[in-house]
């Protein structure tokens, strides 16, 4: 009996021992992510509840690697934004290119029309020229935009490049071992949640307990009645002893 009761005890405590640590976890992840801080939160409860299936439930919801890089700070919204500019830039110069050209194309065939005699002369040597001055995005121009947007993106690439080489391994570090703590705490968040306290022998075993904490109270009352007894038959001894003493201080007086 004393052993079931210990059992559920012990789990019961181990239970809410992994909740507050799942708490912290959540406190922790609220400064970064408040969705997932929220779900960390129900988890929580519902571990200290014993709800077998939503602690199911939201251990499946949450992925413990982007848990990890929230709470490190292995993911940085500043450098991912950097990351998505980069990859699109790649395309920007392509496209000024060719849009430059259709411009170009549409501003020759407009001036071969209005002065053929121009047609003996090199096509970007006109587009320097503006084509008579109908286009105002001429050949060097464009050849500017396309060199500052690749400049730019070589300087994106080389600080990204950077940043990971420099700070990678040792944010990769931190990011792995709270990947596997948080992993562990979710697995101990499962295991801890299967003992259900509706099942027959859990609830026999919490009733023994608590006659068993009502036993304790009334011996503890009788251990205390007892000292009370014993405090005043100290008191009366003391009180004996300082009669003979006053009787012998008497009888060697005479």
């Amino acid at each position: 009996m004393r052993d079931r009761s210990g059992s559920v005890e012990h789990a019961l405590m181990r239970r809410d021992n992994v909740a507050g640590r799942i708490d912290a976890l959540a406190h922790e992840a609220a400064k970064h992510d408040p969705a997932i801080a929220a779900l960390l939160a129900r988890l929580a409860d519902a571990v200290r509840d014993g709800r077998e299936r939503e602690v199911e439930g939201y251990v499946e919801a949450i992925n413990p690697s982007a848990l990890a890089e929230s709470i490190t700070g292995g993911h940085s919204v500043l450098w991912d934004i950097l990351e998505v500019v980069r990859n699109v830039l790649v395309f920007a110069p392509i496209a000024v290119t060719w849009f430059g050209l259709s411009l170009a194309a549409a501003a020759y065939y407009g001036l071969i029309g209005r002065q053929p005699d121009q047609v003996s002369k090199p096509f970007l040597l006109l587009w320097e020229g503006g084509f008579g001055g109908t286009l105002p995005l001429n050949f060097s121009t464009l050849a500017i935009i396309d060199a500052s947007l690749i400049g730019v993106l070589i300087v994106l690439s080389l600080a990204l490049f950077i940043r990971s080489e420099l700070r990678g391994r040792a944010v990769r570090t931190r990011v792995l071992l709270k990947e596997s703590e948080v992993r562990a705490l979710l697995g101990e968040a499962s295991s801890v949640g299967t003992l259900a306290l509706s099942d027959p022998d859990a609830e026999t075993a919490l009733t023994e307990m608590a006659a068993e904490e009502r036993r304790i109270y009334e011996r503890a009352m009788e251990r205390e009645a007892q000292l009370f007894d014993l405090e005043s038959a100290i008191k009366e001894l003391k009180e004996a002893a300082g009669r003979l003493d006053r009787a012998a201080e008497t009888i060697a007086r005479r």
